[in-house]
């Protein structure tokens, strides 16, 4: 794991304030917190913020923590535990981070190009319509254009479809 701004606080109070002012990979909370036992801290920091979050609470209560947040994704571990398994941990933690943040750009761009897709048969049905072309002819005019301008086939579909809204 790279070198990271680490900050301790004391509370979860604390802890909200620098989450709201800066971007953090993860959360690391040692339960129980003074201002509160820290499990609805938790859930927060794992819906609000895109941030791994690692509890660390006592043997004798591991169980029913892990339980309360097993649908939350939130990694929780038993203290005591050496160093080596709190780093193993946040490994483990800061990876699947890692991986989520891939998806999440895989999913953005999958939903990008399927609102470029749209644009463009939008464009093709306007042509269609309009000039009464097939669906071929469409298709091969809007590459053409693309082609010609150098633009991309989304930009010239965008053109289309706000031409056809200004002469409708």
């Amino acid at each position: 794991m790279p070198e990271a701004l680490q900050i301790s606080v004391s509370s979860a109070q604390e802890a909200q304030t620098y989450l709201r002012q800066q971007v953090f990979d993860l959360c690391v909370i040692q339960l129980p917190l003074p201002d509160e036992f820290g499990i609805r801290f938790a859930r927060q920091c794992a819906t609000q913020y895109p941030i791994g979050v690692l509890l660390l609470s006592k043997k004798e209560t591991y169980d029913q923590i892990a339980y309360q947040v097993k649908e939350d994704g939130i990694f929780v571990l038993g203290l005591p535990c050496s160093k080596e398994i709190i780093y193993q941990a946040l490994r483990c933690l800061h990876a699947s981070c890692l991986q989520v943040q891939k998806a999440n750009l895989q999913i953005q761009k999958l939903r990008r190009r399927i609102r470029e897709d749209r644009l463009i048969y939008q464009a093709k049905l306007i042509l269609i319509e309009q000039y009464h072309w097939s669906e071929e002819k469409a298709h091969h005019y809007i590459e053409q254009l693309s082609m010609n301008s150098s633009q991309k086939k989304a930009a010239v579909a965008q053109m289309i479809v706000d031409k056809s809204m200004i002469e409708t």
